[in-house]
C-alpha cells in the first residue's frame, strides 16, 4: 500500500490541472487514469473555445497538459482502474481493480462519466460495429458512407462536423425542432449540402445484416420511417460515475452528479469533485479547470489542517480528527495584530499552525503582563468555551501567525469523541485558569 497526501482520479483536463497545481506546492501526490490521459477530450476532433488556443485537436491538447503536469513532477499511472474508494479514519483508500491500494490524506475525483445510450433495439448488437461513441475515434472507418447523429447539442454537432469529411450523406436527428448547439457550430454544420435534419424525432431501432450496420427507424409526426444508414453515432448525454466508486454514501444529485460546497469538497470530508462528475451548469473545459483549482487548492489547506489537529490531539478518534479539520478556517494575523481580547465572548478554539503568540492580561492599572508564548502546534481558547466564561487574557501575534480556527459546537464535539482528548485539554486548561487569572482562555 502506497502513502500519499493527496489521490487525483481521473486523467481529464481537470484532473490533470489539479495534477499540476498539487505538483508545483510539492505535494505527494498520485493521478490515476483508466485509459490514457485526455478523457474525454481525446474524444473531441477540434477544440475552438478554450482561452489562447484559437484551435486546437483534443489530442493536442490533452497531451500539452499532460506534459505540464509532468514537467512539475507529477507522478501519472495510465491504465490503473479504479474499483472503489472508501474511508478508514482520516485516510482515503483507493483500491485498484489490480488489487492494488493507495492511501491519501484527501481525494480529487475528475472521472467524468460515460455516454447515454439510447436504450433502443439493436443499439447493443451492433456496438462496435456501425453504432459509436466516438466520432473522432470511428469515423474514419466510414468513409463514402450514410451516416446518423443522433443528437442536438454541442457535442453531437462538433462530432458531426468532423464526420462530414467522410459521410457521403449525414442525417441530424433530434427528438426537438430546435437544436441546443451554439448558433456557430450549428452555421457550420447544416450550411453543408450533405446534411439532412430529421426532427422532430426519435429513434426507435437500429437495425442491419447481424454483422453491420445498414438501417434505423425513425419516429417522426406519428409514423415510422427508416433510413438507410451504414454508422449510427449517438450524442444524446452524458452520465456521471463518480458516486458509484465510493463504499460510503456521497451526497449526489437525482442525476447521480456529486454535491459540492464552493471548495469543491463532497459531504466526505477530505474528497472533492472536480469537472464533468460535478453538478454544475456548464460542462466545459474552462470550468473543469476552475473546479479543479479550487480543489486542490482547498485540499492543500485540508492536509495541513488535518496534520495539524492530529498533533495537537494525538489521542482523537483519526475519523473525528478529519470531521474537525473539514470545519476549520484559516486565519493569518501580521506581527502585533490581537488575535483574541479579554472580555470577549468564548466562541472559537484555535491551533497555531506557524508562527508564534504572546498571552497578555491586563492588570487594574492598564499595564500590560505577559504570561508565556504560544508556538507552532500549541492551542488556546479552550477554557473559555469549557467554563462558559468570557476571555480573560488576551493572544497577539507575535510574528506573522497563521492559526486554524474552530467554532465552539465543532470544539465540542471534538472533546466529546474521546474522553483521553478531553482529560488533557481539561488539564491544559485547569493549569491556565490557575496562573493567575489563566494564560489563554
Amino acid at each position: 500500500m502506497a502513502d500519499y497526501d493527496l489521490i487525483i482520479v481521473g486523467g481529464g483536463p481537470a484532473g490533470l490541472t489539479a495534477g499540476l497545481y498539487a505538483a508545483r506546492a510539492n505535494m505527494n501526490a498520485v493521478l490515476l487514469e483508466g485509459k490514457d490521459t485526455g478523457g474525454e477530450i481525446l474524444n473531441t476532433e477540434l477544440i475552438e473555445d478554450y482561452p489562447g488556443f484559437e484551435s486546437v485537436t483534443g489530442a493536442e491538447l490533452a497531451q500539452k497538459m499532460a506534459d505540464h503536469a509532468r514537467k512539475f513532477g507529477l507522478k501519472i499511472e495510465t491504465y490503473a482502474r479504479v474499483k472503489q474508494i472508501r474511508v478508514e479514519e482520516d485516510r482515503k483508500v483507493v483500491e485498484l481493480e489490480d488489487g492494488t491500494t493507495h492511501r491519501a490524506y484527501a481525494v480529487i475525483v475528475t472521472v467524468g462519466g460515460e455516454p447515454v445510450k439510447l436504450g433502443v433495439p439493436g443499439e447493443a448488437e451492433y456496438h462496435g460495429r456501425g453504432v459509436s461513441y466516438c466520432a473522432v475515434c470511428d469515423g474514419a472507418f466510414f468513409k463514402g458512407s450514410d451516416l446518423a447523429v443522433i443528437g442536438g447539442g454541442d457535442s453531437a454537432f462538433q462530432e458531426g462536423l468532423f464526420l462530414t469529411r467522410f459521410a457521403k450523406k449525414l442525417h441530424v436527428v433530434h427528438r426537438r425542432s430546435d437544436f441546443r448547439a451554439q448558433a456557430i457550430l450549428q452555421d457550420r454544420l447544416l450550411a453543408k449540402d450533405l446534411v439532412h435534419t430529421v426532427t422532430p424525432a426519435t429513434v426507435k431501432e437500429i437495425g442491419g445484416n447481424g454483422t453491420a450496420v445498414q438501417w434505423m427507424d425513425v419516429a417522426r409526426d406519428g409514423e415510422v420511417e427508416r433510413i438507410p444508414v451504414e454508422g449510427v453515432f449517438v450524442f444524446v448525454g452524458f452520465k456521471p460515475v463518480g458516486r458509484h466508486l465510493f463504499a460510503e454514501h456521497i451526497d449526489h444529485d437525482s442525476n447521480d452528479y456529486l454535491i459540492t460546497d464552493q471548495f469543491m469538497q463532497t459531504s466526505i470530508p477530505g474528497v472533492y469533485a472536480a469537472g464533468d462528475t460535478r453538478a454544475q451548469l456548464a460542462k466545459q473545459i474552462t470550468t473543469a479547470v476552475g473546479d479543479a483549482t479550487t480543489a486542490v487548492l482547498h485540499a492543500e489547506r485540508y492536509i495541513e489542517e488535518l496534520k495539524h489537529t492530529e498533533e495537537a490531539f494525538p489521542k482523537a478518534p483519526r475519523a473525528m480528527v478529519a470531521q474537525t479539520a473539514s470545519r476549520m478556517n484559516i486565519l493569518t494575523f501580521p506581527p502585533g495584530a490581537v488575535v483574541m481580547r479579554e472580555g470577549e465572548r468564548s466562541d472559537a478554539f484555535f491551533v497555531i499552525a506557524k508562527g508564534e503568540a504572546e498571552v497578555i492580561h491586563h492588570e487594574a492599572d492598564g499595564a500590560e503582563r505577559l504570561l508565556g508564548t504560544l508556538h507552532a502546534g500549541d492551542y488556546f481558547g479552550e477554557v473559555g468555551i469549557l467554563s462558559g466564561h468570557r476571555r480573560n487574557a488576551t493572544v497577539r501575534a507575535k510574528t506573522s501567525l497563521e492559526l486554524m480556527a474552530l467554532d465552539a459546537d465543532a470544539f465540542r464535539m471534538l472533546m466529546a469523541s474521546s474522553r483521553a482528548t478531553s482529560d488533557e485539554v481539561a488539564r491544559v486548561a485547569k493549569a491556565r485558569e490557575r496562573d493567575e487569572d489563566g494564560a489563554a482562555d
